[in-house]
Formats: C-alpha cells, structure tokens, sequence
C-alpha cells in the first residue's frame, strides 16, 4: 500500500541525470575556481556566476511540471544496503528554496568579484562559496534524511570557513569558532531526530515518511 501512494504521489523526474549534475556542479566548479579567476582577471565573478544562473533559470524550468504533475523524485542509489542513497525531492518548498540559493548566489559571486578586487585569496573565496551553494542545494533538494545530514555538516564547515576567510583576523576566527560550535551543536540534535523519525516511519526516505502510513504522533517517541 505504502508503494502504491509513494507512485501515487511522487512521479520520477524526466531527466535525472541533470538533478544529479546540478546540486554537484557548485562542487565541480569550486576545483576550477582558483584557475578561472587567474584567467578571467576581474571578471572571474561574472563568469563564476554564469552557472548559479544558469541553475536558477533550470530550476524555474520546473516549476511548472511540479505544478501540473505534483512532487517528483529522483534517485541515485549509494550504498543500497544501508538505504543511504543521493535521492532528491522536488516540489514546491525545495525548488523555492533552489531559486533562492542560486538567484542570491549569482549576485553574490558577481558582487564579490568587485568587493574583493585584488584579494590574494579571491580563487580561495570562490572556492568555498561556490562549495557553500553546493551544499545547501543538497540539503534542500534531499530526498535521503542520512543525506540531509551530510549536506548540512557541509553546510556547518563551509561557513566556518567563509566566516573565518580573514584567518588573520582574531575576531574573524572566534566569530568562526561560535558558529561551527552552534552548526555542530545543531547537527547532532538533527542527526538524532532524523534517526528516531527514520525508525518510526520504517523508511529514510522523505518522501517515503510522508506518504508513510505509520501513525507518527501516536508513537512513544513522538515528542522527543
């Protein structure tokens, strides 16, 4: 019963493979980051910002097909046995979400191009903006809740890098320091959650917790 709603409501993606391409291409583009800006000189950031932009109008490419056809999901199997795999969820609150990462990232990176003209750690920068946007697209879009987390830890040690670019800066590096403890902190309360609503819906699998038919107020581990 329980698979026959999860098809009833979650159709596949058309084309998975470029789900797949797009939360891992902020990742890909990060390597090349350092080597571009020494290229493209003070217009690293405009060229740097061609592919958020380029995801942002992917991503409103969809909206329609979600909105006519409902959630779809896509699926990557990583370690099966283990029910760890990339899975992503499109519906309407991950793909706002998406907009909004890759729309604010293109005039991020653009502006930063401007703002730190002549940094000698300008390609660095990219590098962890770049790797920063990646993760939250993950996290966003994951479907897999053991995949969640590792975006989200990503996420934690993407900003404590971001917010202690100025590693020469003391204030620079406590405020890095309150962040990653507040991140960590935070993650491992997530972490337990996501194993206990994993548990009591049988399945690590978002959309298969929400077209789960488990009772999950009405279980002893409902309020924790």
């Amino acid at each position: 019963m329980r698979s026959g709603i999860l098809i009833c409501y979650f159709q596949p993606l058309e084309h998975p493979a470029l789900m797949l391409l797009a939360v891992l291409s902020g990742f890909i583009l990060a390597l090349f980051a350092p080597l571009i800006c020494r290229v493209a000189g003070d217009r690293c950031g405009w060229v740097l910002a061609l592919l958020p932009a380029v995801l942002f109008v992917w991503f409103a490419g969809l909206l329609p097909d979600v909105m006519a056809n409902g959630a779809q999901v896509v699926r990557y199997p990583w370690f099966p046995a283990m029910e760890i795999n990339l899975d992503f969820l499109i519906d309407g609150l991950s793909l706002m979400f998406a907009l909004l990462i890759s729309g604010i990232g293109t005039f991020i990176l653009i502006y930063a191009g401007g703002y730190l003209k002549g940094h000698p750690f300008l390609g660095r920068f990219y590098v962890l903006m770049l790797s920063f946007m990646a993760s939250m697209l993950g996290l966003v879009l994951s479907d897999n809740l053991v995949t969640l987390f590792v975006f989200w830890e990503l996420t934690s040690i993407t900003s404590y890098l971001l917010i202690g670019f100025d590693h020469e800066d003391v204030k620079a590096r406590a405020c890095a320091l309150q962040g990653l403890f507040v991140t960590v902190a935070g993650g491992l309360a997530l972490m337990a959650g996501l194993i206990m609503l994993g548990t009591m819906a049988g399945s690590y699998s978002l959309s298969g917790v929400l077209a789960s038919d488990a009772d999950l107020l009405g279980h002893e581990w409902a309020v924790p």
